[in-house]
């Protein structure tokens, strides 16, 4: 059996799934591969091929104490809570060709995998993109106390590029990408993905709980451009720079979205509504690093639509929409500053089995 779970980027709306907020991703073609083989054991083996690293699971093993960022074992222990018994032990590889903590989700497609694996192996009957991306966010978020939302369970699983609804009821649909061949560019600074994402969720809710206390029937997803200044009494400069933030950045959302439905949508605006949502990351939630903004420059400079930075910031990767007769110059501009990682990629159809 093989299980392979695609990487995604954010196009728009970083920041905005734990707000409750809409986001725009695409599943990108670089992948995790599980393949796995019964060992007639109580065991499940597991070689970790990039990390060159072994590991082995008793199938007893009660699963009660796991350390945080052990994404294995807290598959294995959601999908014991919802009734799928893994009864058979296998010998699995694990590879991957996907930038590890760079901001383009390694560890959900790694997730993703392997609860695809074992649901085709132990339980198909269940198998179904909401199950998988819900179990994925169990995991990955909720047993391990993460401060995320549910992009990155969702876009890995469903493919090709959604427009996610992160509220209650989790709804999306699948758009057409005008893009051929996104540049990723590796800045080489590893992120603390856990830190940045709870000091962000935090201060950004602290924020809207300050304008609720004021206003109970305060909905952020119904707040007009015209009156974000409105709320800026209510609110310390910290607090209304995180406001304004995710205001704006749901207004950009919006309007990409609204460009994207167009038969042929404009990607010169598609690029300054990037530019724009960058800006609102690096100048009001303040994850930019120089090495990113340094990547976003010469990408901008050499005639690139739109650049920005991708995941949770403090580092990671930099996302680059461009004319495909720019992009050679862009990625040698790149490399010339030293920048070695860089992939072209395109659109992934989502999770897969072979």
């Amino acid at each position: 059996m093989i299980s392979k779970a695609p990487a995604r980027i954010c196009l728009f709306g970083d920041h905005q799934d734990y707000l409750g907020l809409p986001v725009i991703a695409c599943a990108i073609d670089k992948y995790i591969t599980v393949e796995g083989k019964p060992n007639r054991s109580n065991f499940l083996n597991f070689n970790l091929k990039n990390l060159e690293k072994n590991i082995s699971i008793d199938l007893n093993d009660d699963l009660k104490e796991i350390e945080k960022g052990d994404h294995i074992k807290y598959v294995l222990k959601s999908l014991k809570k919802n009734k799928i018994v893994i009864n058979k032990g296998f010998n699995i590889k694990i590879k991957s060709e996907i930038f590890i903590n760079a901001g383009i989700s390694s560890s959900s497609a790694l997730v993703v995998a392997l609860i695809k694996f074992f649901l085709q192996i132990f339980n198909p009957e269940k198998i179904s993109e909401k199950f998988i991306s819900e179990l994925a966010y169990q995991s990955e978020v909720v047993e391990q106390g993460g401060s995320g939302g549910r992009m990155d369970q969702y876009s890995i699983t469903i493919g090709n590029t959604i427009f996610l609804e992160t509220n209650t009821n989790n709804s999306f649909f699948k758009i057409k990408s005008p893009f051929k061949n996104f540049i990723i560019a590796n800045s080489g600074i590893k992120k603390q993905t856990d830190l940045v994402l709870k000091n962000l969720k935090e201060k950004s809710i602290y924020s809207i709980s300050k304008i609720k206390k004021h206003n109970e029937s305060f909905i952020l997803s119904k707040v007009k451009k015209s009156e974000i200044n409105l709320y800026k009494k209510f609110l310390d400069k910290t607090s209304f720079d995180y406001f304004e933030a995710a205001v704006s950045n749901h207004h950009i959302t919006l309007s990409a979205l609204n460009e994207l439905k167009k038969i042929k949508p404009d990607l010169n605006k598609l690029g300054r509504l990037m530019i724009e949502h960058h800006n609102f990351l690096k100048n009001n939630l303040k994850i930019t690093v120089p090495e990113i903004d340094q990547i976003i420059d010469i990408a901008i400079e050499n005639g690139a639509y739109g650049a920005k930075i991708i995941g949770s910031g403090g580092g990671g990767s930099v996302l680059i929409l461009s004319n495909e007769n720019r992009q050679e110059n862009i990625i040698n501009k790149l490399i010339s500053e030293g920048i070695n990682e860089i992939v072209k990629a395109n659109e992934s159809p989502g999770i897969l089995s072979l």
